[in-house]
């Protein structure tokens, strides 16, 4: 397999996408990682994998309506909604994410997807990344992170700087950019899980960015400048938390997004933008939606 990824919204041939066949409901919530699924965990509303599998097969339905080539992770008993986290790709090479220990079982999962790949690069771990940390741009690849003195004790802070300064080696010729963002294990709008959580490119040299979601004021300046106030729309802290900007791109023209955001689809279709709206109330209860459904593996240059 040629797998080529270099952006967030080109033409999406193939990818892979999580499933809830074997998700667990009834956990300890010593064993949740993020503040949105404790807060539904406490609450009684926390979702099972039957409402779980019919949002993704909805979600698929309408990958296939666009010819997309869909690979299914071999099923595991665990959970495997957050394909995003295991991995990611930088034009042709496979980069195995350093998770956090008590979910590596998860990546056996990509086993017969990654024999057909070539470019395999495992980070050592004590460099530590997921996907969703990792949004690209072409020439750019933006990094989320979090650098503070209690990165150990920060559960919800999933890359470091050491996992930075590999990626930039492996591409001198792109403008790695670190992004610190806010960290909370409790408070939903004082945490952005990855930076797909808080920043996505969209359509042609726009983005959805939420200002407040990033510590450093020089790299959020770089960043707003590079796509342009008038290119951007920004999403409240609240609209953050529900995940407003994890949408998913099939291509420049057309994005899936969440039918209950309102304000986001009404602005995805002024730019000229055709949204696919879909429910996916119950996989946002786990502090991810669609971008962390998904693990593209082939992008088309159009």
């Amino acid at each position: 397999m040629n797998i080529n990824v270099f952006d967030e919204n080109s033409q999406l041939k193939e990818l892979v996408v999580g499933n809830s066949f074997n998700f667990k409901s009834q956990i300890n919530f010593r064993d949740l990682y993020d503040p949105i699924s404790l807060f539904h965990y406490l609450k009684g509303t926390f979702p099972n994998k039957y409402k779980l599998q019919n949002q993704i097969s909805n979600f698929k339905k309408i990958l296939l309506n666009y010819n997309v080539k869909i690979h299914d992770l071999e099923v595991l008993d665990t959970n495997q909604i957050f394909v995003r986290d295991l991995g990611f790709i930088i034009d042709n090479k496979f980069f195995i994410s350093s998770i956090l220990p008590d979910r590596e079982f998860e990546i056996q999962g990509l086993k017969k997807i990654l024999k057909q790949i070539k470019n395999i690069v495992k980070l050592p771990k004590n460099a530590h990344i997921e996907g969703g940390d990792v949004v690209l741009d072409e020439d750019h690849i933006f990094i989320g992170y979090y650098g503070q003195k209690d990165y150990k004790n920060q559960i919800t802070a999933r890359t470091n700087k050491k996992a930075i300064k590999i990626i930039r080696k492996f591409f001198p010729n792109k403008k790695t950019i670190p992004l610190e963002i806010i960290k909370s294990p409790r408070i939903p709008t004082q945490n952005a899980l990855h930076l797909d959580c808080c920043f996505q490119p969209v359509s042609q040299n726009k983005a959805v960015i939420c200002v407040e979601a990033f510590k450093n004021p020089l790299e959020l300046n770089y960043l707003v400048s590079l796509y342009g106030l008038e290119n951007i729309f920004q999403i409240t802290l609240k609209e953050m938390s529900k995940l407003y900007s994890n949408f998913f791109s099939i291509d420049k023209d057309t994005v899936i997004s969440d039918k209950r955001f309102h304000r986001l689809n009404r602005w995805f279709q002024k730019v000229g933008v055709n949204v696919e709206k879909i429910n996916f109330s119950e996989i946002s209860k786990l502090g991810g939606l669609f971008r962390c459904c998904t693990l593209p593996l082939i992008r088309k240059k159009t």
